[in-house]
């Protein structure tokens, strides 16, 4: 790739990020959109670092940015302006200016809607939700579905349920949330949260548990899990977790992070470019092509 001095720099930050596919997304977009940009991922080690970072961003002037695991909510401190989206969520995956300013938002929920719309799954009044996790993802996931009208859903769901390891950090989330929307949430930690695991709608695992290189471990015993039941898991490598795949068995239907990643980055590009392809499902469906031959 032929960086000029006139190139910009777009990046993702996050630890781990090595296994992102974000660079082949937005680099693919750039080379499209005859943009003179180039994409790359930044290991941060941490949140001392990651200020840093922001400081080079600003400096620099960076094109755009992207936030994972584990800093979406570390950010926030450190940028000009958070967006209502991200304020009241409390965490951000993605930098951009506006008017001279670094700007922080969040676009994992709409990917994660757009991948769910078009699964023909829709949550609405009548589903019963649970999320596996309390960090940034699932933090982000639990304040959309609970703001009303939660966007882009029209409605929020029937009940909304957090479920991990930790119960302090689980209770946590689940009163702030409750603080910020009027929306009661409940919590369990995994031994105690069999029955609302059995009677969920849709279960997405907002953890890193089974993500590359730890492809062996899933969140859930297979044996709470119920077919009837949609399961999401938000990480996109291995392309079949282990939980997906026990689901598959016992007969659910499922999904992968990799549409949400498309198009939440699809969202960020929008973000730093002003160029909108949110509708164009014929460069999603392209893009996903080419991220499946990379598996």
């Amino acid at each position: 790739m032929n960086i000029t001095g006139n190139k910009k720099i777009a990046g993702i930050v996050g630890n781990p990020v090595a296994h992102s596919l974000s660079p082949r997304i937005h680099n693919f977009l750039f080379k499209r959109h005859n943009i003179d940009a180039v994409y790359q991922a930044f290991a941060i080690e941490n949140e001392e670092k990651l200020e840093e970072f922001v400081k080079t961003f600003r400096s620099s002037e960076f094109l755009g940015g992207n936030v994972t695991i584990p800093y979406k909510s570390a950010v926030l401190p450190f940028v000009d302006e958070v967006i209502l989206d991200s304020h009241i969520i409390g965490a951000a995956n993605t930098l951009y200016w506006e008017n001279g300013k670094i700007c922080a938002t969040t676009t994992d929920f709409f990917g994660l809607s757009m991948a769910l719309t078009k699964d023909k799954f829709f949550i609405d009044k009548g589903k019963r939700v649970v999320i596996l996790g309390n960090g940034g993802l699932a933090r982000t996931i639990a304040m959309s579905l609970a703001t009303n009208p939660p966007l882009p859903f029209s409605s929020s769901p029937q009940t909304l349920a957090l479920v991990g390891r930790n119960s302090q950090k689980l209770k946590e989330l689940a009163d702030e949330v409750e603080q910020k929307t009027n929306y009661s949430v409940s919590h369990f930690t995994f031994e105690n949260a069999n029955d609302v695991l059995g009677e969920a709608d849709i279960i997405i695992n907002g953890t890193s548990v089974g993500m590359h290189p730890n492809i062996d471990e899933s969140p859930l015993d297979a044996s709470v899990i119920n077919p009837k039941t949609y399961i999401y898991d938000t990480i996109y490598n291995p392309h079949e977790t282990k939980l997906l795949r026990e689901a598959k068995m016992k007969g659910c239907r499922t999904q992968n992070g990799l549409r949400m990643l498309i198009w939440q980055a699809i969202a960020s590009f929008k973000c730093w470019t002003g160029i909108d392809l949110t509708n164009d499902d014929e460069i999603a469906l392209e893009l996903e092509n080419l991220l499946l031959r990379g598996f």
